[in-house]
């Protein structure tokens, strides 16, 4: 058989396995429907069955498709079945172009609302009035540690964390001009991410004037408008404002990486893979972090993130945050916290939700 042939004949079969790709996928958005009139609650977002749907389906991958790419495709697809029963708000923090906008598609797919807001406080009030379903705001950076303002506003704020989104990180230096400047130009970018790329930036550029705005997004739009102005921002960034990438990956480290949060009004059930997040508020006390964890580590529980704020309420008391794995129905959580109560602390579940499925 000749190449021309076997190429029409390979065509062929991948126009019916289209076919009934469409078929197969339309069965399933109509199966999506007839669950949500079934169902007996109105809640339309389910992070557990996500998840478990996610796990499953990476778990019996044969390829050649690899993990993330399963993942992908099929968030696209639970996306589009459930925006079929009705389509979420989801608050981030703005503008568009943010890595908090590449993280809402990560976690929703593309068939939700976006609404961008200027701080991460305004999506934490964007939920709690109502405005948005849910919202994603970053809470840590693998290399730069916590997000400050999260942590203050999951303490002022009566929401739950339903789930959490991991990403790598890849900053890229970009401009209106392919060509890269030797004088002249200034380098925006948000402060997280101008340390983020300090030592690339002390070697390829370091008598250039660095300004520190409030998104990667923002920063991009500066250089858009201003052709004197270079931006450090994601590829989203990129294509969002019509800018050249001057150089990829400029980040310190490979494995950067940040963490975000879904955060909604929600309790989420088990999955058996799942992460529990608390806020315990001590007094200036001896021994007061050793009480804290002591039980942790009695119940055998696995501590996988600990920081800490000043209280606001009462001066040198301290709030801590601690994420550990376990749900709060599991035995061993239950247990924890009825020991945590016992102590002259105060305590906040922040929310039970499954672990990131990357």
């Amino acid at each position: 058989m000749s190449k021309k042939k076997e190429l029409k004949r390979i065509r062929e079969k991948i126009n019916e396995l289209d076919a009934e790709l469409l078929k197969l996928i339309n069965q399933r958005s109509s199966l999506a429907i007839e669950a949500g009139e079934a169902k007996e609650d109105e809640v339309i977002y389910k992070p557990e069955r996500e998840a478990n749907i996610l796990r499953n389906l990476k778990e019996n991958n044969p390829g050649p498709l690899n993990e993330e790419q399963i993942s992908n495709i099929f968030k696209e697809i639970i996306s589009s079945c459930r925006a079929q029963e009705d389509e979420l708000d989801v608050a981030f923090l703005g503008p568009e172009g943010t890595y908090s906008d590449s993280a809402v598609k990560k976690n929703f797919g593309s068939s939700v609302n976006k609404s961008a807001t200027e701080t991460i406080k305004d999506v934490f009030k964007a939920v709690t009035d109502g405005k948005s379903d849910y919202g994603i705001v970053p809470i840590e950076n693998s290399t730069e540690g916590p997000i400050n303002q999260t942590l203050d506003c999951l303490a002022d704020f009566n929401l739950k964390i339903c789930g959490e989104v991991e990403m790598l990180i890849h900053h890229s230096l970009m401009g209106l001009n392919q060509a890269f400047p030797t004088k002249g130009f200034e380098i925006h970018a948000h402060e997280q991410t101008l340390a983020q790329c300090k030592n690339w930036l002390d070697s390829h550029c370091p008598d250039v004037i660095r300004v520190s705005v409030s998104s990667n997004a923002q920063a991009a739009k500066n250089a858009k408008e201003n052709s004197g102005i270079l931006a450090i921002a994601g590829s989203l960034a990129s294509e969002k404002y019509g800018l050249e990438i001057l150089k990829n990956n400029i980040e310190d480290y490979s494995d950067n990486t940040t963490r975000f949060i879904v955060i909604g009004s929600q309790e989420v059930e088990s999955t058996g893979e799942d992460k529990t997040s608390l806020l315990v508020t001590t007094k200036n006390e001896s021994g007061a972090l050793y009480n804290l964890l002591k039980p942790i580590q009695k119940n055998g529980l696995n501590l996988t993130h600990i920081t800490y704020r000043p209280s606001k309420i009462d001066k040198w008391h301290y709030s801590f945050f601690f994420d550990f794995e376990g749900h709060k129905d599991d035995k061993k959580v239950k247990s924890l916290l009825d020991e945590l109560s016992a102590t002259n602390s105060e305590i906040k579940l922040l929310g039970s939700y499954p672990n990131s499925v990357k």
